[in-house]
């Protein structure tokens, strides 16, 4: 009897298991649209003060999705991802599998415009921040399109296309080191005119 339970037992951890890894090789079947805005959440401190500020927050950081030689990748900017070498934090392009590594993103998202006609618009206004080599906004200040935070970034390249993806939506902080009015993730993802695509 005992040996029927631990067999079991032994079933049941070894199924619930393998549904909850997720394959970083999967990500390859998603119909990835030049504009696409990819989330995740993240693993380490900065992201829990992002969704601690945001509160309706559900993703802490954000790219957009531009094509290049045939393959889909991720234009973003974040702290504390640098290349071996380098001195500052700047923008970034990557495959979905290092921009969703385990060790980084503990759930994600792809959220697409209903009407994506200015995706591949945007991905092309990504692309040349790409070759300005943008730097990381610490002071996140919305106003300075010199230097970047994530959110910023995908706002400002769709901005450029003549389209506000936040729709105006802004979230203020009263914090002792950020005080101000700022676009979260939530600012962009929750509103009608985005269709969730995919998510884990």
């Amino acid at each position: 009897m005992c040996k029927y339970i631990n067999g079991i037992i032994v079933v049941v951890v070894l199924i619930f298991a393998s549904c909850s890894q997720r394959s970083e090789n999967s990500f390859d079947e998603i119909a990835f649209q030049q504009g696409d805005l990819v989330f995740r959440k993240g693993t380490g401190a900065k992201s829990r003060a992002v969704l601690y500020a945001d509160s309706l927050g559900i993703y802490s950081h954000v790219g957009i999705m531009v094509l290049t030689d045939s393959a889909f990748q991720i234009v973003h900017i974040t702290p504390g991802e640098r290349e071996s070498g380098e001195t500052f934090d700047k923008i970034k392009i990557e495959p979905i599998n290092m921009f969703w590594r385990k060790d980084r993103a503990r759930h994600g998202a792809v959220y697409r415009l209903i009407d994506n006609s200015l995706g591949e618009k945007a991905a092309q206004h990504a692309l040349r921040l790409l070759e300005k080599e943008v730097l990381f906004d610490h002071k996140y200040q919305l106003e300075d399109s010199t230097q970047m935070y994530c959110t910023e970034l995908v706002w400002y390249c769709y901005l450029q296309t003549g389209l506000d993806i936040s729709f105006g939506k802004r979230s203020k902080v009263n914090a002792p080191m950020y005080s101000g009015t700022y676009i979260f993730p939530s600012d962009i993802y929750d509103n009608e005119e985005f269709v969730l695509i995919y998510k884990f």
